[in-house]
């Protein structure tokens, strides 16, 4: 008999997925109107940690960044992890991909890793579980 995939919203505003075999967090960004499509990004559980420092060093650059771009200019360069750091008027932040979920607050920033450390104790939880049916 197969299992079937446990699904739990995040703080962070993702979507905690867990299988008996693997687990995700994904996102679904929609397109700025009904003429685009929105887009989907997944990040593997495994990788969870080494998005965690990502987001950590691209903070830490995005803030370095802040002091030296001068006003009113925008800029915007790759991060850690396909990331996308950005400054100026438009998703001005570390962006988890091109302008999306820009974090421009320790706040903010502090949300995204309190929701994959969550992440990483539950999936391990919900996995026992689902192992046991």
């Amino acid at each position: 008999m197969s299992v079937g995939t446990y699904e739990e919203p995040l703080v962070c505003g993702g979507k905690l997925k867990i299988t008996k075999a693997s687990w995700e967090i994904t996102y679904y960004f929609s397109g700025p109107d009904l003429r685009y499509n929105g887009e989907f990004v997944s990040i593997a559980g495994s990788s969870v940690e080494q998005y965690i420092s990502a987001f950590q060093e691209n903070w830490a650059e995005y803030k370095k960044l802040m002091e030296t771009i001068p006003k009113g200019g925008e800029f915007s360069k790759g991060g850690k992890m396909g990331m996308s750091i950005r400054i100026g008027n438009f998703a001005q932040g570390v962006c988890i991909k091109s302008y999306h979920m820009p974090i421009s607050s320790e706040h903010q920033l502090e949300k995204v890793i309190s929701g994959y450390r969550y992440a990483v104790q539950r999936a391990p939880e919900i996995q026992q579980f689902l192992a046991s049916l």
